[in-house]
């Protein structure tokens, strides 16, 4: 068999979403269905990638609205998922640090998974949809409070001898082997067994399992289902690899002297201080790139038997489902990997948004925040926001209608003490040390040249300096 019709058949084995079953009109409210996906960035093809295959999400955006401009208050784990399920922005800049701690955030304000529980909603999880496991001030909110790794994490000795691929930077493959595990590893391992083998396999079973067996079917539902691909390290089914050739990932483009002028000072952290994309070569590099895509792919598939058990059970029409990445990401992107930069890439994170009566296969192009889906879900489950809560985002049920013409193009957002404004056309930021960064994203979408010493642009990076001296962090109010 060549490798065309290897690729055609195991992509077709990945469709499990696109046959519709039985459907059902119902007076009761919508269900939901909340998808986080971890360290996902727009490199999906419903974005209009051409590598990389995502053949659920890509189904799901034909039935969606899909959010060009979707970003996140700050592009990090645990401040984004804190801020996504408080409607708080988090800089994590209080003190003492123990306050930045996941629990800590989430105690901030009332989550809207507790919200839904208390307006009659079941609620379940499973995965990683907080920061690690549910933390003990929330399992109330939920009727089940999925396990986050369940039994093992992806290494260890049940995984590394089932291992049949595995490339990356040769120091951090070696910590992974010898620690079981390596939620920083800058690696990737194809691996030869089933999906349920790694933790999103499990999730996706035991999310299927609440939706089929274990809900109060007497109560509309809301189950989240967090998945932790594509956070490294890339590690994924071979059937997942299986589906690009060797060559595949795309290197970002650089100028010519970017290189040598590269900024180790500002972004160096306890991972990249191996200088320009942490010392790997780009052979390297295009592999890894590689790894994540397959990754994806295999968070993919999970996501599609979920939204088949849906359907399968007539419930995918009065269904909410949300699929989210809780920030953006380096693959190379100004010779970089990982998160938690103030670029745009790092910044801009994947958003689907599926709701009954809401014209699918739609493409908003207005900034939104993560901070701005506590208000949505409460709207189109038909909640009235309750007074106790101080939320820092707005409703996305206008643009969902294709209502456009009121809402407000800007987003706050901050990474490691540095604070920006993203407009339609700009991405400003007050750096750290005092220094100011203003790009073009129009003129400059790479984020190469910064226009902060060109005198027309003084009036207007003032402008954005008074915006982000009204941004409120931290607490509701």
């Amino acid at each position: 068999m060549n490798k065309l019709s290897l690729r055609s058949l195991l992509l077709l084995g990945l469709m499990t979403c696109m046959s519709a079953g039985p459907t059902s009109a119902s007076s009761q409210p919508p269900n939901v269905l909340f998808v986080a996906f971890d360290d996902l960035r727009p490199l999906i093809g419903a974005y209009g990638e051409a590598e990389p295959i995502t053949p659920n999400l890509d189904a799901l955006a034909q039935d969606a609205v899909r959010f060009d401009r979707a970003y996140v208050s700050y592009p990090l784990c645990n401040p984004s998922r804190a801020s996504m399920l408080t409607g708080i922005r988090f800089d994590l800049q209080e003190s003492p640090r123990k306050e930045n701690k996941h629990p800590k955030l989430i105690a901030k304000q009332d989550t809207w998974p507790r919200v839904l529980k208390q307006h009659g909603y079941w609620t379940a999880t499973r995965g990683k949809l907080y920061h690690g496991s549910v933390p003990g001030g929330d399992k109330n909110a939920w009727h089940i409070a999925g396990d986050f790794w369940g039994e093992v994490r992806d290494g260890g000795p049940t995984i590394l001898p089932k291992i049949v691929e595995m490339g990356g930077r040769a120091d951090q493959i070696a910590d992974y082997k010898k620690r079981g595990a390596g939620p920083g590893a800058l690696m990737y391992a194809a691996v030869d067994g089933p999906d349920t083998l790694l933790n999103d396999g499990k999730v996706a079973v035991d999310v299927v399992e609440f939706l089929k067996h274990k809900r109060d079917k007497s109560k509309p539902f809301m189950i989240a289902a967090g998945f932790s691909r594509p956070h490294m390290p890339w590690v994924a089914p071979k059937k997942y690899f299986d589906l690009y050739p060797d060559d595949a990932g795309t290197l970002a483009d650089f100028p010519e002297g970017a290189k040598d002028a590269f900024d180790m000072a500002t972004y160096k952290s306890k991972t990249r201080d191996h200088g320009w994309n942490e010392g790997v070569d780009d052979a390297t590099a295009k592999k890894l790139i590689r790894g994540y895509m397959a990754s994806t792919s295999f968070a993919d598939a999970q996501m599609g038997k979920i939204i088949q058990a849906l359907k399968d059970e007539g419930l995918y029409e009065n269904t909410i489902i949300v699929a989210w990445g809780d920030h953006g990401y380096h693959l190379t992107d100004q010779g970089l990997w990982r998160k938690n930069t103030p670029f745009h890439i790092s910044l801009r994170s994947p958003l689907l948004i599926k709701a009954p009566g809401v014209q699918g296969g739609t493409v908003s192009s207005e900034v939104v925040q993560n901070i701005d889906l506590y208000p949505t879900l409460l709207e189109l489950a038909g909640i009235e926001q309750p007074k106790h809560l101080k939320l820092h985002g707005n409703s996305l049920v206008p643009l969902l209608r294709g209502e456009t013409s009121q809402w407000n193009n800007m987003a706050f957002t901050s990474a490691k003490g540095h604070y920006g404004v993203i407009t339609e056309k700009y991405r400003y930021t007050k750096m750290a040390d005092g220094s100011r960064r203003l790009y073009d994203l129009e003129a400059d979408p790479g984020e190469w040249q910064n226009l902060s010493d060109d005198k027309q642009y003084s009036k207007l990076m003032d402008q954005f300096d008074a915006h982000l001296r009204q941004a409120v962090w931290n607490k509701p109010e």
